[in-house]
This record gives structure tokens, sequence and C-alpha cells, in this order.
């Protein structure tokens, strides 16, 4: 099966596991407990930093690709140039 890439248009309750992110990165959400690209969405960059594997890099990368504003200050340069 494959992978579908990560935009901002996927519907809230895409599967993770179907979604074409960074194999540590879906580890990682995967691993807190996370499902769906909505859950993703509604978690704060607070609580992602918090888990292993997750860095401010990763945090960016998810906002950029989901098309999230930053809710703790990670800034997604692709955001900032759209503005």
């Amino acid at each position: 099966m494959s992978r579908i890439d990560p935009t901002p248009e996927l519907p809230d309750d895409t599967p993770i596991s179907d979604v074409e992110f960074p194999s540590r990165i879906r580890n990682a959400l995967v691993a807190a407990g996370l499902q769906t690209v909505g859950e993703v969405r509604e978690t704060s960059d607070e609580i992602l930093l918090s888990f292993p594997d997750l860095g401010k890099g990763s945090v960016a990368h998810l906002r950029e690709t989901l098309g999230l504003p930053s809710t703790d200050g990670v800034r997604p340069v692709a955001l900032k140039a759209k503005k």
C-alpha cells in the first residue's frame, strides 16, 4: 500500500499510518498513542515536543506539512513565507 503525502487538505480522520511521514516522526506519534491526522493537529507543540524523538524540527515539519500554525513558537518556514 502506498502512503499519501501529508498536506493541509488531508481529512482529520486520516490514519497516521497512511501518511508519508519520516519513519522517526510516524513512530514517535504512534508510540504516543496518536492515531489520526486530526489528533496531531489538536496536540500542542509543547506536548509534541515532550514525545521521545520529536524535536523542534520534527514539530515544525508536522505543522508545515499539515498546514497548521505553530502554537508555541516553532516557526515552519514555508508557512511564514506564504503570509
